[in-house]
């Protein structure tokens, strides 16, 4: 047996989860992490492993949020059994272990919208905008300090970080720092300003590639969080950016949660704002075109 599969055979021993492994079988953990089914003697977990130097740091908050979303809606997410530290200087969560599959199903989709919109119904237990934890959206940090107002947190805590390291990495990019300032400075509060927003609990990262379906429940579930109490519009910003559900998922999302107006439309291209520039920052190329369009449309508004 090697070192790090030790290191996980008596995490899990320890914390009660196991005695034995049986078997180990690899899976699609995407492109950061290696993922695998471990097969023991009290039935199947799911693990990943990342051998970043802040991978401990992730796992914390995907473990937080999953936690979070777990109990607020039992059985949305897989729930996390415990998380360590690699002796290569990686680490590992490990999870329940759910049999997936995708489908556009008419009755997935809004059972899907139903399981979303009450999880955007558990509010913050503080009354404030944050989390307890720091999380990571791809391998970009988040810092999620508790802040009173939404429009302060997203300026704060996602808009200006992000721009700040495109702006390091292109550091000549004078129409991203010029639009970039006045989106956050102008643009953002003017948006949110005739709206209610209440700190609700998000994915944070729902994207296609982060929800699936419970082959043996029929259910639909979400994984690979980056939670925080936040605006529930701001989840269907990314929702519909890389594999949109279909129009029997809007639909019933919005019988709970209606769409508030005016500027509902310019808010989700604002949000969509934030995961243009992490993928800028993170993969370049065509990103930086999508995000300046989008600034320049937003920017027409003030």
């Amino acid at each position: 047996m090697s070192q790090i599969a030790q290191v996980i055979l008596e995490t899990l021993q320890n914390n009660g989860i196991c005695t034995k492994v049986l078997n180990k079988t690899a899976l699609s953990g995407g492109c950061l992490n290696d993922a695998f089914k471990l097969s023991t003697d009290t039935g199947n977990v799911f693990v990943k492993t990342n051998s970043g130097s802040n991978s401990r740091l992730m796992f914390e908050g995907e473990s937080e949020s999953l936690n979070a979303i777990h109990e607020a809606v039992p059985g949305f997410a897989p729930k996390p059994l415990c998380f360590g530290t690699l002796p290569n200087e990686g680490a590992f969560i490990v999870t329940t272990y759910i049999r997936l599959s995708t489908s556009n199903s008419a009755s997935i989709q809004i059972l899907f919208a139903r399981k979303l919109a009450e999880m955007h119904s558990s509010q913050s237990p503080n009354g404030k905008f944050g989390f307890p934890v720091m999380t990571m959206c791809g391998i970009t940090e988040q810092d999620n300090t508790w802040e009173v107002d939404w429009p302060t947190f997203y300026k704060e805590r996602r808009l200006r970080p992000i721009l700040e390291k495109c702006l390091q990495n292109n550091p000549g990019d004078s129409e991203l720092r010029r639009l970039g300032e006045i989106v956050i400075d102008k643009v953002v509060d003017h948006i949110m300003k005739d709206i209610e927003i209440k700190p609700v609990l998000i994915h944070g990262d729902l994207w296609s590639g982060n929800w699936g379906v419970n082959l043996d429940a029929n259910e639909p579930v979400i994984y690979d969080p980056s939670s925080c109490y936040g605006h529930n519009e701001y989840e269907l910003g990314i929702l519909t950016m890389f594999g949109s559900p279909g129009s029997e998922f809007f639909r019933e999302y919005h019988k709970y949660h209606p769409r508030q107006e005016p500027y509902f439309e310019q808010r989700q291209e604002l949000y969509q704002l934030y995961h243009y520039l992490n993928h800028y920052y993170l993969f370049g190329g065509g990103y930086q075109r999508s995000a300046i369009s989008i600034m320049r449309r937003l920017c027409d508004l003030v």
